[in-house]
């Protein structure tokens, strides 16, 4: 899927806003390496940037974190999409389709079918369509560039 980039770069508290997780959240996954920043500070007292990229992977870590995905889960699965395809954290989130229950993640690809065990009514189930993520980032950058 294409992503056009909006704005080659945000701010840090920018990339958090958009991105809707909370700066301290933001600043554990530069920290600890998990989702970092691409664009590297210019010099010293300049904070790093995040690309549009970037924006839409802390989205979608933001969005299963909130659906019930434990951070040791989401690094398991950023692991094996990173090992299977060779993408950056970054790039394997960005590109992918996941649907979680809260406890499992799965990746998908077209359309999903949820068959529910039988004599079950209900399941809480989180789809992050990644097109529609790309879409809303891409509207709220574009607004934010507007403002500024």
């Amino acid at each position: 899927m294409p992503m056009t980039e909006v704005v080659a770069e945000f701010l840090p508290e920018q990339a958090s806003m958009l991105a809707r997780i909370s700066p301290d959240r933001l600043t554990d996954w530069q920290k600890s390496g998990f989702l970092t920043a691409s664009i590297p500070a210019k010099r010293r007292g300049i904070s790093r940037r995040y690309s549009f990229r970037d924006v839409v992977a802390l989205r979608v870590a933001g969005e299963l974190r909130e659906s019930g995905v434990t951070l040791q889960m989401l690094r398991k699965v950023v692991e094996y999409l990173r090992a299977r395809s060779g993408l950056s954290a970054t790039e394997a989130l960005a590109r992918t389709n996941l649907v979680t229950d809260g406890e499992r993640v799965y990746e998908v690809d077209g359309e999903v079918t949820i068959q529910l065990p039988s004599g079950q009514r209900s399941m809480n189930v989180t789809i992050v369509r990644l097109d529609e993520v790309v879409r809303e980032v891409q509207r709220q950058a574009r607004a934010l560039r507007r403002a500024a």
